[in-house]
């Protein structure tokens, strides 16, 4: 059957014949799946419990129908939302943005009070933190969500960085978080992708007012460590030019101004997470909202931790010790891109000449100070436990 262009108040179906599967949540789109048109159906279809929004273009928006019974946010099984929804979908319903945006015109007015959200440079525990709130069952979980990291990459490959005065794509944002967090009752909490979604941090607050925003963080030096272990070596090497493509303008264009030779994957690296507390540090000039939590204070201060993010949410402190048996299991353990054999026993290094390079870079064009060998940031703002 031909495919039929979708009226204001209809949506294209189609029938999902195979999945392809993917590797990355980056690259996660409807073209993963062998797909056949099967008709147009009614916006309000978009009510059911097992669609949920897959991904989003510039000008589409893709959700899926997932196998009967499935809970895409079950932690359990998948520490990844999109590994469920990959695995479980059977049907893919595409529409307009406009059309979506009439759709949520349908429904109660809302500024994301019950949306937490938690930005990450990536590989600093944010994934821990996330099956930690899965435990307590207050807060349905995504990690990972497609649709947030989709969103950002729409941003970063504009000519200009977006700023608060960004106005134009507040629409979109609002329209994303709502279709990942239907439900007004129920508290949600996100955890995005890593390294390239920094460009939420003026917007996000705007778009949703109500929504509640933290980071985590960690040393540099362990952070990098710990990408460095999961990357198979060859990729590793090779893979710096493909993720720098994916930052925001100004990030790109600061790379291939300090970059040294062809750029260091290392230094790369160490690029990357700093950009992220750089984003994080220029939106709270003025704010003092966004609380920042490091994967050190929770190693160090497991039960404080636990009680002041689970407040941060609004999530009671009865659920405490629930949230911290998460620290007793791997938190990645069946995630699609895990391998225990990457990790353990892997050795890797990042040299001091690298440090060197991250504390000068991190001064001079960031305005973060670095301490220790570790990399510590010595001056991140909001700190949890010095608030």
């Amino acid at each position: 059957m031909a495919s039929e262009k979708p009226t204001s108040d209809s949506i294209q179906a189609f029938e999902i014949l195979k999945d392809i599967k993917p590797k990355f949540a980056m690259i996660n789109q409807k073209e993963f799946f062998e797909h056949k048109f099967t008709g147009l159906k009614e916006l309000s279809y978009l009510d059911r419990e097992d669609v949920t929004l897959y991904c989003l273009t510039e000008e589409e928006f893709v959700f899926v129908r997932t196998t009967p019974g499935v809970n895409i946010f079950d932690t359990e099984e998948y520490p990844f939302v999109y590994n469920i929804q990959h695995k479980s979908a059977e049907e893919m319903l595409i529409a307009s943005h406009e059309a979506v945006y009439q759709y949520l015109k349908t429904k109660p007015e809302r500024d994301g009070s019950n949306i937490a959200y938690l930005h990450n440079p990536g590989r600093c525990g944010s994934t821990l933190v996330a099956n930690m709130v899965s435990k307590t069952k207050q807060c349905e979980v995504q990690s990972e969500p497609t649709p947030v990291l989709n969103l950002s990459l729409i941003f970063n490959k504009k000519d200009q960085p977006v700023t608060r005065e960004s106005r134009e794509y507040l629409d979109l944002i609002k329209a994303t978080f709502l279709l990942l967090c239907p439900d007004v009752n129920k508290k949600y909490f996100i955890k995005p992708w890593g390294i390239e979604t920094m460009s939420l941090f003026p917007l996000l607050h705007q778009a949703l007012p109500g929504i509640k925003e933290m980071l985590m963080c960690r040393d540099v030096r362990p952070t990098v460590l710990s990408f460095k272990k999961l990357i198979p070596e060859q990729i590793y090497k090779s893979i710096i030019p493909m993720k720098m493509s994916l930052q925001p303008p100004n990030y790109r264009d600061l790379w291939e101004k300090v970059k040294r030779g062809e750029g260091d994957p290392d230094e790369a690296f160490c690029f990357f997470i700093l950009s992220t507390y750089h984003a994080y540090m220029e939106e709270t000039r003025d704010r003092d909202d966004i609380k920042s939590y490091s994967y050190e204070s929770l190693i160090e201060h497991k039960e404080l931790f636990t009680k002041s993010f689970l407040k941060e949410i609004g999530v009671e402190e009865e659920y405490v010790q629930a949230a911290m048996s998460a620290l007793e299991v791997d938190s990645q353990a069946k995630s699609s891109s895990h391998n225990q054999k990457r990790t353990a026993g892997v050795k890797a290094s990042v040299s001091d000449e690298t440090m060197e390079w991250a504390v000068k870079l991190a001064k001079e064009e960031f305005g973060i100070e670095l301490e220790g060998e570790k990399g510590r940031v010595h001056n991140m703002p909001h700190q949890w436990n010095k608030v």
